[in-house]
Order: structure tokens, then sequence, then C-alpha cells
């Protein structure tokens, strides 16, 4: 089994080559039997030689897709809330 330091070098030299950060987080970080927190290290490393640009394209990317699906779970809060103020005033209306 590859040691972190190794895995560091292999990620620099693979970074210097050209390889793509993604095949690298696929064929070196996530293939190896290391804990989730040396996998964290490495792809920080790994990341970190990727253009500023190219970082804040991706960001804005995830964050995009999580607000996405974020809408519909805030859609039916706000209908759970406007049911829930629904029965006081049918009783209202009742009286």
């Amino acid at each position: 089994m590859a040691t972190l330091v190794e895995l560091r070098c292999e990620i620099d030299a693979r970074m210097h080559q050209g390889e793509s950060f993604s095949s690298i987080e696929d064929d070196v970080i996530q293939a190896s039997k290391l804990p989730e927190e040396h996998k964290s290290a490495l792809w920080l490393y790994g990341w970190s030689f990727v253009s500023p640009d190219a970082q804040r394209r991706e960001a804005d990317a995830h964050i995009a897709q999580l607000a996405a699906a974020d809408a519909p779970r805030k859609q039916r809060q706000l209908a759970l809330a406007a049911a829930r103020a629904c029965p006081v005033r049918l009783s209202i209306m009742r009286s």
C-alpha cells in the first residue's frame, strides 16, 4: 500500500504531466486504501494545481446544483407553513 507521501509525489508528477484532476481523483486518491482524512489532504493537494478560474467555475456549478436541489424542499416547507395556517382560518370562518 502506498503511503501518504508517496501518493502526494504521484499526484505532483501526474499534475505536472498534464493529467486531469478528475482522473487523479479517481485513479489515485479514491483508489487508495488510506483513511478519509488522508484522502481529503491529498484531494486538497491535487486541487491546488487546478487554476483559480477552473476552481471558481467548479464551485459555482456545485452551488447551483445544491441550490436547485434545495428549491423543492423550500417549496415544501412553504406549503407546509401555509397548510398549518389554513386550519386556523377555517376555524375562524366557522365560528
